[in-house]
């Protein structure tokens, strides 16, 4: 039986990740394309830029905000009245895909319809 939280996966995983990134940062092999400073720094900013994308992801997965409570639907942007949930329950969520300064971040959320406005949105937060 596995008594692991699905928090302490994702810390096991996310460790794997940074110990993943040390091992390349320092892997023998490659150090003859580390000389100067500022491919080192390169190569590190690089590996950094991969664990924040990938702790982002995560942390989008886990947001409460994905899949609001149907008792409690958001309310549109617009005109602020409670929208129609356009995620069927059975259906997984569509993809969504974020540009930050760290890289591309694909998750996933519910979509909602506002009937008034006609207007499609996303859980904000």
């Amino acid at each position: 039986m596995n008594d692991i939280s699905p928090r302490d996966q994702l810390r096991q995983q996310f460790l794997a990740q940074a110990s993943t990134a040390f091992d390349l940062l320092f892997d023998e092999q490659l150090a003859n394309d580390l000389v100067t400073f500022d491919q080192r720094e390169q190569r590190a900013r690089e590996l950094g830029q991969k664990l924040i994308v990938a702790l982002l992801q995560e942390h989008l997965q886990y947001d409460a905000a994905r899949d609001p409570d149907p008792q409690q639907p958001p309310r549109c942007p617009r005109c602020q009245r409670p929208a129609q949930r356009r995620t069927p329950p059975d259906q997984p969520f569509p993809q969504r895909r974020l540009t930050t300064g760290s890289g591309e971040i694909t998750f996933a959320r519910a979509a909602y319809r506002c009937a008034t406005c006609r207007v499609v949105f996303f859980p904000p937060r």
